[in-house]
């Protein structure tokens, strides 16, 4: 799938050498064999640009083709529905309007309320949202027809 970083994990991943934990997602991001993908867009890409290396990070990715913004005003109108449901325990609405408006199922965050909205399959589904928190979750790191970037097809 492709993934969204939240801001509160990115500088765990934004980094020359990443967290251990993140490694994993480094690598499916960066290496030309893999498929990686992170998504950003609406408030989420402000946050990650002020995350320190973030702005470069999120440049380097994008020229290799390994990121995929996708327009403030989609996630904006995706955000102002999953508001209107008030199902979100978390404060990122704009991350599950995130993943409704790219097809990204899978979050790397240790925000645990988000986790809780990010699998509620109200908000989330087809496929349902999965959390990466730690190298162990390196399985997740799969495309899904949610995102639009099976392997092989970009």
């Amino acid at each position: 799938m492709c993934v969204i970083v939240d801001a509160n994990v990115a500088s765990l991943l934004f980094r020359r050498e990443p967290d251990c934990d993140f490694l994993p997602v480094f690598q499916w991001l960066q290496d030309p064999r893999r498929d990686g993908c992170l998504v950003f867009g609406g408030q989420l890409a402000e946050e990650l640009r002020r995350v320190r290396g973030g702005r470069g990070y999120l440049l380097q990715l994008n020229r290799a083709g390994r990121a995929r913004r996708i327009p403030d005003a989609e996630v904006g109108s995706e955000e102002r529905c999953v508001l209107g449901t008030g199902l979100c325990r978390s404060d990122d609405p704009h991350i599950i309007a995130l993943a409704r408006a790219s097809g990204a199922r899978t979050l790397c965050s240790h925000d645990h309320s988000l986790h809780v909205d990010f699998k509620n399959l109200r908000l989330i589904s087809k496929p349902k949202g999965k959390v990466y928190q730690s190298r162990t979750h390196s399985g997740l790191l799969t495309h899904t027809t949610s995102c639009g970037l099976l392997r092989g097809r970009r």
